[in-house]
Protein backbone atom coordinates (compact mmCIF):
# COMPACT_ATOMS: atom_id res chain seq x y z
CA UNK A 1 0.00 0.00 0.00
CA UNK A 2 1.21 3.64 -1.05
CA UNK A 3 1.63 5.47 2.43
CA UNK A 4 -0.33 7.91 2.48
CA UNK A 5 -0.24 12.10 2.18
CA UNK A 6 0.85 14.39 4.65
CA UNK A 7 -1.83 17.09 5.83
CA UNK A 8 -2.10 19.68 3.13
CA UNK A 9 0.24 22.59 2.62
CA UNK A 10 2.99 20.33 4.09
CA UNK A 11 5.64 19.24 1.41
CA UNK A 12 6.84 15.34 2.22
CA UNK A 13 9.99 15.14 4.45
CA UNK A 14 9.43 11.33 5.78
CA UNK A 15 7.68 8.32 3.63
CA UNK A 16 7.17 5.11 4.84
CA UNK A 17 6.08 2.31 2.61
CA UNK A 18 4.69 -0.66 3.87
CA UNK A 19 7.48 -1.06 6.72
CA UNK A 20 7.42 -4.26 8.62
CA UNK A 21 10.14 -5.01 11.91
CA UNK A 22 10.02 -9.01 12.75
CA UNK A 23 12.13 -10.12 16.11
CA UNK A 24 13.05 -13.73 16.92
CA UNK A 25 11.82 -14.52 20.44
CA UNK A 26 11.56 -16.98 22.97
CA UNK A 27 8.14 -18.50 23.29
CA UNK A 28 6.87 -21.86 25.38
CA UNK A 29 7.60 -24.37 22.66
CA UNK A 30 11.48 -22.29 21.81
CA UNK A 31 11.74 -19.66 19.63
CA UNK A 32 9.11 -17.77 17.59
CA UNK A 33 8.67 -14.96 15.39
CA UNK A 34 6.80 -11.59 16.30
CA UNK A 35 5.79 -9.05 13.64
CA UNK A 36 5.35 -6.09 15.83
CA UNK A 37 5.26 -3.79 13.17
CA UNK A 38 3.08 -5.18 10.02
CA UNK A 39 2.82 -3.12 6.28
CA UNK A 40 2.82 0.01 8.49
CA UNK A 41 2.37 3.18 5.54
CA UNK A 42 2.63 6.96 6.41
CA UNK A 43 4.16 9.94 5.54
CA UNK A 44 4.62 13.14 7.71
CA UNK A 45 4.96 16.52 6.18
CA UNK A 46 7.61 19.74 6.41
CA UNK A 47 6.65 21.55 9.82
CA UNK A 48 4.13 18.96 10.13
CA UNK A 49 3.45 16.63 14.09
CA UNK A 50 2.08 12.96 13.07
CA UNK A 51 0.77 11.78 16.30
CA UNK A 52 1.33 7.79 16.46
CA UNK A 53 -1.62 6.57 18.96
CA UNK A 54 -2.15 3.66 20.71
CA UNK A 55 -2.04 1.10 24.14
CA UNK A 56 1.59 -0.18 24.91
CA UNK A 57 2.30 -3.24 22.85
CA UNK A 58 0.74 -1.86 19.62
CA UNK A 59 4.15 -1.31 18.64
CA UNK A 60 4.54 2.58 18.63
CA UNK A 61 7.86 2.63 19.75
CA UNK A 62 9.14 0.22 17.10
CA UNK A 63 8.23 2.24 14.69
CA UNK A 64 10.10 5.16 16.34
CA UNK A 65 12.96 3.23 16.67
CA UNK A 66 13.49 1.98 13.47
CA UNK A 67 13.06 5.48 11.59
CA UNK A 68 16.05 6.34 13.63
CA UNK A 69 17.58 3.44 12.36
CA UNK A 70 18.08 1.29 16.16
CA UNK A 71 15.84 -1.14 14.99
CA UNK A 72 16.40 -2.82 11.51
CA UNK A 73 13.29 -2.78 8.89
CA UNK A 74 12.78 -6.31 7.49
CA UNK A 75 10.83 -4.80 5.07
CA UNK A 76 9.02 -2.09 3.66
CA UNK A 77 10.60 1.08 2.66
CA UNK A 78 11.84 4.56 4.21
CA UNK A 79 12.52 8.03 2.45
CA UNK A 80 13.47 10.86 3.55
CA UNK A 81 13.44 14.07 1.85
CA UNK A 82 12.99 12.07 -1.38
CA UNK A 83 16.24 9.59 -1.02
CA UNK A 84 16.03 5.57 0.48
CA UNK A 85 17.07 5.09 3.47
CA UNK A 86 15.89 1.85 4.30
CA UNK A 87 19.64 -0.01 4.73
CA UNK A 88 21.92 2.92 4.34
CA UNK A 89 25.18 2.55 6.52
CA UNK A 90 28.35 4.36 7.84
CA UNK A 91 28.53 7.93 6.79
CA UNK A 92 25.41 7.97 5.23
CA UNK A 93 23.80 6.90 8.10
CA UNK A 94 25.78 9.11 10.46
CA UNK A 95 24.46 12.28 8.15
CA UNK A 96 20.89 10.66 8.03
CA UNK A 97 20.63 10.97 11.66
CA UNK A 98 21.62 14.55 12.44
CA UNK A 99 18.29 15.35 10.54
CA UNK A 100 16.15 12.62 12.37
CA UNK A 101 16.65 12.68 16.28
CA UNK A 102 15.05 10.74 19.05
CA UNK A 103 13.24 12.33 22.49
CA UNK A 104 13.26 8.81 24.58
CA UNK A 105 10.44 8.57 26.83
CA UNK A 106 12.64 8.74 30.37
CA UNK A 107 15.07 11.55 30.41
CA UNK A 108 16.94 10.23 33.33
CA UNK A 109 17.91 6.92 31.65
CA UNK A 110 18.46 8.91 28.49
CA UNK A 111 21.29 11.31 30.13
CA UNK A 112 24.92 10.59 31.09
CA UNK A 113 24.65 11.19 34.69
CA UNK A 114 28.42 11.83 35.23
CA UNK A 115 28.31 14.53 32.39
CA UNK A 116 26.90 18.25 33.06
CA UNK A 117 24.02 19.93 31.49
CA UNK A 118 26.77 22.10 29.04
CA UNK A 119 28.91 18.47 28.52
CA UNK A 120 25.73 16.78 27.25
CA UNK A 121 25.34 19.77 24.78
CA UNK A 122 29.18 20.06 23.68
CA UNK A 123 29.65 16.54 22.59
CA UNK A 124 26.78 16.99 19.53
CA UNK A 125 27.88 20.57 18.84
CA UNK A 126 31.66 20.33 18.58
CA UNK A 127 31.48 17.23 16.83
CA UNK A 128 28.31 17.49 14.39
CA UNK A 129 28.35 20.76 13.88
CA UNK A 130 32.05 21.60 14.27
CA UNK A 131 31.63 24.48 16.77
CA UNK A 132 34.75 25.46 18.48
CA UNK A 133 36.18 28.13 21.64
CA UNK A 134 33.43 30.78 22.18
CA UNK A 135 30.83 29.96 19.46
CA UNK A 136 30.89 26.57 21.06
CA UNK A 137 30.14 28.57 24.72
CA UNK A 138 27.84 30.58 23.14
CA UNK A 139 26.10 27.80 20.95
CA UNK A 140 25.74 26.01 24.56
CA UNK A 141 23.64 28.92 26.21
CA UNK A 142 21.48 29.58 22.98
CA UNK A 143 20.30 26.17 23.47
CA UNK A 144 19.40 26.28 26.79
CA UNK A 145 17.68 29.69 26.55
CA UNK A 146 16.10 27.98 23.48
CA UNK A 147 14.37 25.28 25.92
CA UNK A 148 13.70 27.47 28.89
CA UNK A 149 16.69 25.77 31.08
CA UNK A 150 17.50 29.36 32.56
CA UNK A 151 19.55 31.22 34.42
CA UNK A 152 21.86 29.70 31.76
CA UNK A 153 25.08 30.06 34.53
CA UNK A 154 23.41 27.97 36.94
CA UNK A 155 21.90 25.21 34.84
CA UNK A 156 25.61 24.71 32.87
CA UNK A 157 27.28 22.94 35.74
CA UNK A 158 24.25 20.87 37.15
CA UNK A 159 24.07 16.88 36.65
CA UNK A 160 20.92 15.45 35.66
CA UNK A 161 20.56 14.12 38.98
CA UNK A 162 20.18 17.71 40.09
CA UNK A 163 17.49 18.61 36.92
CA UNK A 164 13.74 18.22 38.16
CA UNK A 165 11.80 15.73 35.58
CA UNK A 166 10.50 18.37 33.11
CA UNK A 167 14.06 19.94 33.27
CA UNK A 168 15.67 16.67 32.21
CA UNK A 169 13.38 16.24 29.26
CA UNK A 170 14.16 19.71 28.45
CA UNK A 171 17.88 18.97 28.00
CA UNK A 172 17.01 15.84 25.90
CA UNK A 173 15.30 17.92 23.63
CA UNK A 174 18.12 20.46 23.54
CA UNK A 175 20.85 17.54 22.63
CA UNK A 176 18.51 17.07 19.78
CA UNK A 177 18.56 20.20 18.45
CA UNK A 178 22.30 20.35 18.52
CA UNK A 179 22.73 18.72 15.56
CA UNK A 180 19.72 21.15 13.88
CA UNK A 181 17.43 18.20 12.74
CA UNK A 182 14.47 18.59 10.37
CA UNK A 183 12.21 15.45 12.08
CA UNK A 184 12.22 14.04 16.04
CA UNK A 185 10.78 11.23 16.83
CA UNK A 186 9.42 12.25 20.29
CA UNK A 187 8.51 8.61 22.03
CA UNK A 188 6.31 9.09 25.41
CA UNK A 189 8.16 12.84 26.37
CA UNK A 190 5.89 13.92 28.87
CA UNK A 191 4.47 9.96 29.91
CA UNK A 192 6.73 9.72 32.63
CA UNK A 193 6.31 13.83 34.38
CA UNK A 194 4.23 15.52 36.28
CA UNK A 195 0.89 16.54 35.19
CA UNK A 196 1.69 20.27 35.79
CA UNK A 197 4.49 20.23 33.77
CA UNK A 198 3.70 18.13 30.98
CA UNK A 199 1.54 20.99 29.26
CA UNK A 200 4.92 23.12 29.36
CA UNK A 201 7.11 20.47 27.72
CA UNK A 202 4.13 20.18 24.83
CA UNK A 203 4.09 23.73 24.57
CA UNK A 204 7.90 23.64 24.15
CA UNK A 205 8.04 21.59 21.23
CA UNK A 206 4.78 23.30 19.60
CA UNK A 207 7.11 26.38 20.00
CA UNK A 208 9.99 24.67 18.23
CA UNK A 209 7.74 23.51 15.07
CA UNK A 210 6.55 27.20 14.93
CA UNK A 211 10.35 29.23 15.05
CA UNK A 212 12.74 26.62 13.49
CA UNK A 213 10.21 24.47 11.26
CA UNK A 214 10.36 21.49 13.01
CA UNK A 215 8.78 17.86 12.13
CA UNK A 216 7.52 15.42 14.75
CA UNK A 217 6.44 12.01 15.10
CA UNK A 218 4.63 11.90 18.42
CA UNK A 219 4.44 8.81 19.94
CA UNK A 220 1.31 8.90 22.58
CA UNK A 221 -0.93 6.50 24.14
CA UNK A 222 -2.62 9.73 25.14
CA UNK A 223 -5.33 10.55 22.28
CA UNK A 224 -5.83 14.26 24.80
CA UNK A 225 -2.48 15.18 24.22
CA UNK A 226 -2.61 14.00 20.51
CA UNK A 227 -5.12 15.95 19.82
CA UNK A 228 -3.65 19.10 21.28
CA UNK A 229 -0.24 18.83 19.69
CA UNK A 230 -0.74 16.47 16.53
CA UNK A 231 -1.67 17.94 12.46
CA UNK A 232 -3.26 14.17 11.94
CA UNK A 233 -3.21 11.16 14.11
CA UNK A 234 -2.53 7.69 13.56
CA UNK A 235 -4.25 4.81 15.62
CA UNK A 236 -2.14 1.58 16.01
CA UNK A 237 -2.96 -1.33 17.29
CA UNK A 238 -0.82 -5.26 16.93
CA UNK A 239 1.44 -3.76 14.36
CA UNK A 240 -1.70 -2.43 12.44
CA UNK A 241 -2.49 0.91 11.49
CA UNK A 242 -6.15 0.81 12.26
CA UNK A 243 -7.74 4.57 11.64
CA UNK A 244 -5.67 8.08 10.07
CA UNK A 245 -7.06 11.53 10.21
CA UNK A 246 -6.60 15.36 10.61
CA UNK A 247 -6.88 15.36 14.50
CA UNK A 248 -9.81 17.14 14.94
CA UNK A 249 -11.67 15.36 12.26
CA UNK A 250 -10.61 11.45 14.23
CA UNK A 251 -11.63 13.13 17.63
CA UNK A 252 -15.24 14.13 16.02
CA UNK A 253 -15.79 11.30 14.36
CA UNK A 254 -13.79 8.19 15.36
CA UNK A 255 -14.55 5.55 12.82
CA UNK A 256 -13.15 2.50 14.28
CA UNK A 257 -14.29 0.47 17.35
CA UNK A 258 -10.63 0.49 18.97
CA UNK A 259 -10.35 4.73 18.55
CA UNK A 260 -13.59 4.76 20.23
CA UNK A 261 -12.39 2.43 22.82
CA UNK A 262 -9.27 4.90 23.21
CA UNK A 263 -11.43 7.91 23.32
CA UNK A 264 -14.11 6.63 26.32
CA UNK A 265 -11.05 6.07 28.36
CA UNK A 266 -9.96 9.42 28.00
CA UNK A 267 -10.77 11.76 30.82
CA UNK A 268 -13.21 14.57 30.18
CA UNK A 269 -14.67 12.37 26.99
CA UNK A 270 -18.54 12.23 26.40
CA UNK A 271 -18.34 9.11 24.72
CA UNK A 272 -20.87 6.21 25.77
CA UNK A 273 -18.70 2.69 24.71
CA UNK A 274 -19.05 0.48 27.17
CA UNK A 275 -15.42 -0.14 28.75
CA UNK A 276 -16.33 -3.64 30.12
CA UNK A 277 -14.28 -5.61 28.41
CA UNK A 278 -13.20 -9.68 29.45
CA UNK A 279 -10.17 -9.92 27.73
CA UNK A 280 -7.06 -7.92 28.62
CA UNK A 281 -4.12 -10.04 27.52
CA UNK A 282 -2.01 -8.26 24.64
CA UNK A 283 -2.77 -8.67 20.94
CA UNK A 284 -1.43 -11.97 18.72
CA UNK A 285 1.68 -10.37 16.98
CA UNK A 286 2.66 -14.34 15.82
CA UNK A 287 4.09 -14.14 11.82
CA UNK A 288 1.00 -16.31 11.01
CA UNK A 289 -1.58 -14.64 12.41
CA UNK A 290 -4.64 -13.77 10.60
CA UNK A 291 -7.41 -11.04 10.56
CA UNK A 292 -7.85 -7.89 12.54
CA UNK A 293 -5.51 -8.19 15.50
CA UNK A 294 -8.38 -6.29 17.47
CA UNK A 295 -11.03 -8.56 16.45
CA UNK A 296 -10.43 -10.60 19.76
CA UNK A 297 -11.86 -7.46 21.37
CA UNK A 298 -14.16 -5.90 19.32
CA UNK A 299 -18.33 -5.85 19.36
CA UNK A 300 -18.70 -5.57 15.76
CA UNK A 301 -16.22 -8.49 14.95
CA UNK A 302 -17.54 -11.14 12.85
CA UNK A 303 -16.24 -14.26 11.11
CA UNK A 304 -14.88 -12.30 8.69
CA UNK A 305 -13.08 -10.02 10.97
CA UNK A 306 -11.32 -12.95 12.21
CA UNK A 307 -10.08 -14.34 8.63
CA UNK A 308 -9.12 -11.32 6.43
CA UNK A 309 -7.23 -7.95 7.63
CA UNK A 310 -9.33 -5.00 6.31
CA UNK A 311 -7.04 -2.87 3.81
CA UNK A 312 -6.63 0.87 5.25
CA UNK A 313 -9.12 2.40 2.91
CA UNK A 314 -10.96 6.32 2.46
CA UNK A 315 -13.67 6.81 4.72
CA UNK A 316 -16.76 7.85 1.71
CA UNK A 317 -19.60 9.29 4.21
CA UNK A 318 -20.38 13.39 3.64
CA UNK A 319 -19.59 13.52 7.45
CA UNK A 320 -15.79 12.89 6.70
CA UNK A 321 -13.40 16.22 6.76
CA UNK A 322 -10.39 15.72 4.93
CA UNK A 323 -8.84 12.32 3.99
CA UNK A 324 -9.91 10.20 6.77
CA UNK A 325 -8.88 6.47 6.58
CA UNK A 326 -10.10 3.45 8.59
CA UNK A 327 -8.89 -0.57 8.39
CA UNK A 328 -12.47 -2.25 9.18
CA UNK A 329 -14.91 -4.15 7.91
CA UNK A 330 -17.70 -2.18 8.95
CA UNK A 331 -17.12 0.90 8.52
CA UNK A 332 -18.53 3.03 5.57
Amino acid sequence: MACTEPQAGHAPLMEVSDLVVRFRVRGGAGKRTIVPVDHVSFAIGSSEVLALVGESGSGKSTIGRTLVRINQPSGGVIRFEGREVTAIRGSALEAYRKNVQMVFQDPFGSLNPVKTVEKHLIFPLRKHRGYRGRVLDQKVGELLEQVGLTPVPEMRAKFPHELSGGQRQRLAIARALAVNPKLVVADEPISMLDVSIRAGILELMNQLKREVGLSYLYITHDLASARYFGDRIMVLYGGKVMELAESKELIRNPLHPYTRLLLAATPGSRSRVNLTNPFNEAPNLDAGRRGCPFAFRCPLATDVCREEMPPLKHQTSDAAVGEHLVACHHSP
